[in-house]
């Protein structure tokens, strides 16, 4: 009982775009059964390489759980910093998205993790 009050109280583990997204759709309370991403687009005028491109912009499409199928973006100002998610189907305008986490966490955690997500969604 102790292990599931402190993996409530633990904020999530944002490791990729999926991640991020999968938190904004739960802290909307919408159900989905998958995220896919498509190209990324990164500013052509000042395009950088390596770990500080910016400014992305990632196409995302997400089936609900009614099947239905929403598409949008997933913009960041670098390649991992400062993103915020439109999806326009479901009203989600340039809503703000956690940072990636900087913490390793174990392999175990992780799994349990993504355990307890399946099972939230």
């Amino acid at each position: 009982m102790a292990v599931g009050a402190l993996l409530a109280l633990r904020p999530p583990t944002i490791r990729s775009y999926d991640d991020q997204v999968a938190y904004a759709l739960r802290a909307r309370r919408i159900a989905y059964q998958e995220i896919r991403f498509g190209e990324m687009y990164p500013d052509r005028v000042n395009r950088q390489y390596g770990e500080y491109v910016g400014p992305v912009t990632i196409a995302v499409y997400v089936t609900l759980s009614d099947g239905r199928d929403v598409a949008g973006w997933v913009e960041c100002r670098r390649i991992a910093e400062n993103c915020t998610l439109s999806l326009l189907d479901l009203d989600m305008r340039r809503i703000p998205l956690p940072e990636f986490s900087r913490q390793r966490a174990w392999p175990w955690m992780e799994w349990l993790e993504r355990t307890v997500a399946d099972l939230w969604n």
